[in-house]
């Protein structure tokens, strides 16, 4: 969803055609909305949050001058919470519990993960701590940010586990996470809803144009590019969910 899947063929070698799916996915969009000089389009395909939250922190400290000087804005599309990174021979292998895996032995693991330890509680923990670590870590330098769900709200997987009503939850910042709480605020249901194309499991280029006008209209209107200052505003208080029901996980990005 944001690494941009799908819009052109995903093994292609051939760079021109890579440039044309970073300059067309919402990133590469965005940035051009909000007149930034690079864009730095960290994602991968089927990307696990995970991943998100270590690469997110290692790119960060690795760019701590340009952190410090206020000229970052960070950009997360949250993954589905039952995704998973494990270091396996080697390497980090994302793992959704029903896509097969390439390497033998992170097959295997798979295999295990769905059978034994794959849980809604236990995904909807990890997402809600994987939220506020990065949340606090951000808040913590100073660094501009917006969060946003990609595939399914936060709404459906956190009430899933059992942590609609959770006081982690009332920790979130949501004037610095688009639509958090809505059932229908993610990327995948927003485009939906809006008509736009999508290439097989993954919007097409209008797709990719609406999502990043949307952003960069959130951006404009929280005026989120400003350095936050040393201490971040309280977030609102009281439940993000309250007594609705939640919907089953997104079949659609579970590649069964």
């Amino acid at each position: 969803m944001t690494y941009g899947a799908e819009l052109v063929d995903d093994l292609d070698p051939d760079p021109e055609r890579q440039r044309y799916r970073e300059q067309n996915a919402w990133p590469g969009r965005l940035g051009e909305f909000l007149d930034a000089d690079r864009v730095v389009n960290d994602a991968v395909i089927s990307g696990s949050n995970d991943r998100i939250l270590r690469t997110t922190i290692d790119w960060l400290a690795g760019h701590r001058e340009a952190a410090e000087q206020g000229q970052l804005l960070v950009v997360i599309g949250w993954s589905g919470a039952m995704r998973r990174e494990f270091y396996v021979d080697g390497a980090f292998h994302q793992v959704i519990p029903y896509q097969p895996q390439r390497h033998p032995d992170v097959q295997q693991l798979t295999d295990l993960y769905r059978k034994f330890a794959w849980h809604e509680h236990e995904c909807a923990t990890r997402l809600l701590t994987q939220i506020l670590s990065l949340q606090a870590f951000l808040q913590q330098y100073r660094i501009p940010y917006l969060f946003f769900d990609a595939i399914e709200g936060s709404f459906d997987s956190l009430g899933r586990g059992g942590l609609a009503e959770s006081p982690g939850v009332e920790l979130v910042d949501r004037s610095r996470f688009y639509r958090f709480g809505d059932a229908d605020g993610s990327m995948a249901a927003v485009l939906r809803a809006s008509g736009t194309g999508w290439n097989g499991r993954h919007p097409a280029e209008d797709g990719h144009e609406t999502w990043a006008h949307k952003l960069a209209a959130q951006v404009a209107a929280g005026q989120l590019l400003r350095r936050p200052a040393a201490v971040a505003a309280a977030p609102p208080t009281g439940p993000a969910f309250g007594r609705r029901s939640f919907r089953p996980a997104n079949r659609d990005f579970l590649y069964p």
